[in-house]
């Protein structure tokens, strides 16, 4: 390549040559610089591309080397192919912001050009040792992803937004990351290279964060955090400000405040797949019920439901975004981060600025969660992941109403259904038990009295049409439970939700429930017994089948009965799954069932207690297990507040985890689910190990 050290040229003229410049010797060009009087009634009209060698034109998308690879000379030189891809992307973005605006104070501009000449000492330093390692510049596809990005900046802000503390500071990472794996192979020469584009990306990302806090506004009300998000355009989101192997002390020595390097950490955001929506509504039920938007939630329950609502990031992935009324602390977030859970991105604004999501995944459909997410209908993508033709399908009805999804959360469907399943399929009896353990539907007072004293020798269950973990279940034991305050009940349900499902009382054993996914087809999960109170509300769920005999009398013989039952379980399960398709739903489902004992003392298994066609506990519970050494005895606790002294149990319990399978896992003890030190009414952990699920059993 030429020498032009002695070149002595402006920095609007050194721009030029590096944005329409030809050959790489243009791209490359040495020279002392000088600026010029800003000339602001100057035109300039962004290229559509820059300037390329033929070579450099092929755009497309490369699959970037995995570490595991990098013992091959070809595999090192390929990683420098696409650092040196980045760097010659900066370059002429940097170009780009010098020729737009010549106006810019000149101590950012002289800035901007002191960088460039660093940038292309890194691509000659790039460009030879990848001649060494066998790879020339355009071998591979180059993508054009940056250019996309900022081609239409508007400002320098936008600049150093989105070049200097997005694209360079995740350079910070990357760089360091692949200088100290290409060093385990021996490969000095190329890790010395990343070294110094390390220190050198330090100056880099520190000019823009300087700029940026200068020109910034808000300052008095609104964190460094806060305003790189707000500035921050979409598909942009801050995870691309970060790389392998995150350099908190490397930002702090930089200048990013402590809250701007914590955030960014456990951030998980999108790096461009339009993320999913979750919203936690645990009261849909209820919201259905009422039948039309504006349920109004008690206290308590809206304290519950701040405790749960952080739960949602278990599945959730971590590129998609969770709509809370409260977002949890960072320090909770930081610590489960460091424990292997993925962190989505906790938004509390009903604003959200993203132009696409690949779908909305609330608790449970409802009349209030279609109105809150209808407004966004058309920013849903009909992509392959997600369910965002259905959404936008569900969403282009006038109401709630019209998606006629209100009748399959309804225990009256459900039990119509058994009903239907058992008649049809009688050789199922001496596993399900006949048709009258399916219960019916009571339409008026006098109706459910009549069906009430027909099972009122054995005991009754009341149900009420829409009620979920337990709510609205009343059981009649003896004809003196049937007082007046019962009677009441049955008449105010009736009265309200038209209709009371009635059921014989059964000698219940456990508590087991089932996991599905709705969509084209139905996919089961795994099923799992799961934990109740003595008033029949859900209190956990066992985690893997090597925990069943630590709970109650899970004995041989009821194991054995379960795994013939199973399969015939799976079955009425499937069909159960294209009902609701047939109704059209799609999503997550949970079957609540139960093992009973009939008065012969045979077992039996009644395969529909309670439909769930939303997200449930037990669906959390399943992602949980994840996280817990395979093997290891384990459940899933909800604690009432009151009832327990966390810091205590900590101590009595203390959490332990360990690398196994690649992964943080939870060896024993009490891991918190949710923050313990903000909990309104309730604390969730992952039990594991005998001696901590003892005192679970002795609890509940």
């Amino acid at each position: 390549m030429t020498d032009n050290s002695n070149l002595k040229l402006s920095i609007n003229a050194f721009a030029r040559l590096i944005l329409f410049g030809t050959t790489l010797e243009e791209k490359l060009v040495s020279a002392s610089l000088f600026d010029e009087p800003s000339n602001k009634s100057t035109s300039f009209e962004t290229p559509l591309f820059p300037g390329r060698p033929p070579k450099l034109l092929r755009i497309g998308n490369s699959k970037f080397p995995t570490a595991n690879s990098l013992h091959q000379d070809t595999t090192r030189g390929q990683v420098l192919h696409f650092f040196a891809n980045h760097e010659l992307l900066a370059m002429e973005l940097m170009a780009l912001v010098l020729l737009k605006f010549p106006e810019a104070p000149p101590s950012f501009r002289m800035g901007i050009a002191r960088t460039i000449a660093e940038e292309q000492n890194h691509m000659r330093l790039y460009l030879k040792r990848m001649q060494e390692l066998g790879v020339e510049f355009g071998d591979l596809p180059l993508t054009d992803y940056f250019w996309n990005c900022l081609k239409t900046m508007k400002t320098p802000m936008d600049f150093v937004t989105q070049m200097s503390l997005t694209f360079e500071q995740a350079n910070l990472d990357y760089s360091l990351y692949y200088r100290d794996e290409i060093a385990k192979h021996g490969d000095e020469k190329t890790a010395l290279i990343l070294d110094q584009v390390y220190r050198e990306e330090i100056g880099h990302v520190k000019h823009g964060l300087v700029w940026f806090n200068q020109w910034r506004e808000n300052k008095e009300t609104e964190t460094d955090w806060d305003a790189y998000k707000r500035l921050l355009p979409p598909p942009l989101t801050p995870r691309r400000a970060k790389g392998l192997n995150f350099c908190a002390k490397t930002r702090s020595d930089i200048g990013f405040s402590e809250t701007f390097i914590r955030e960014l950490e456990i951030n998980s955001g999108s790096k461009g797949r339009p993320p999913l929506v979750w919203i936690y509504n645990p009261n849909c039920d209820a919201e259905i019920a009422r039948g039309k938007p504006g349920f109004s939630a008690s206290k308590i329950s809206t304290r519950l439901s701040q405790d749960l609502e952080p739960l949602l990031m278990v599945l959730a992935r971590n590129a998609d975004m969770i709509w809370v009324k409260e977002r949890p602390r960072t320090e909770w977030l930081k610590k489960m981060a460091d424990d292997g859970f993925l962190i989505p991105e906790f938004i509390c604004d009903s604003n959200i600025k993203e132009p696409k999501f690949s779908g909305f995944e609330p608790w449970g459909w409802s009349p209030d969660v279609f109105e809150r997410c209808k407004p966004f209908k058309d920013r849903i993508l009909e992509t392959k992941e997600g369910r965002g033709s259905w959404n936008r399908q569900l969403l282009s009805k006038n109401s709630f109403e019209e998606t006629g999804l209100a009748s399959i959360f309804s225990k009256s469907w459900s039990s119509d259904f058994l009903n239907s399943w058992l008649k049809k399929n009688p050789h199922t009896h001496s596993i399900f038990g006949d048709q009258s353990i399916a219960g019916t539907t009571a339409k008026t007072y006098a109706d459910a009295l009549n069906k009430i004293q027909k099972l009122i020798v054995d005991g009754v269950v009341l149900k009420a049409p829409y009620g979920t973990s337990g709510n609205q279940v009343k059981r009649i034991r003896t004809p003196e439970n049937l007082d007046e305050k019962m009677l009441s009940w049955i008449k105010n349900t009736i009265e309200s939700q038209h209709g009371l499902v009635v059921e014989p009382l059964l000698e219940k054993l456990h508590d087991l429930s089932l996991q599905m996914e709705l969509s084209d087809g139905v996919k089961l999960l795994e099923t799992r017994s799961f934990l109740t109170d003595s008033h029949w509300q859900y209190r956990g769920t066992v985690l893997g089948r090597s925990s069943l005999h630590f709970f109650g009398n899970f004995s041989s013989s009821t194991l054995k009965f379960f795994n013939q039952a199973l399969p015939v379980w799976q079955q009425f399960a499937k069909d159960l799954g294209h009902a609701l398709i047939n109704g059209g739903y799609q999503g997550p489902a949970g079957i609540d069932s139960l093992i009973w004992k009939n008065k012969d003392g045979e077992l039996r298994l009644k395969p529909l207690i309670e439909l769930n066609p939303r997200w449930t506990m037990g669906r959390i519970a399943l992602e949980l297990e994840s996280h817990v050494v395979p093997g290891n005895r384990a459940a899933w606790v909800i604690f009432k507040k009151n009832t327990i002294d966390y810091k205590e149990l900590e101590k009595q319990y203390p959490a332990k985890l360990t690398d196994a399978n690649h992964r943080r896992r939870i060896e024993s003890g009490i891991y918190w689910t949710t923050d313990p030190e903000i909990a309104k009414e309730v604390h969730t952990a992952i039990v594991v190990g005998d001696d901590a699920l003892g005192f679970v059993k002795k609890s509940l």
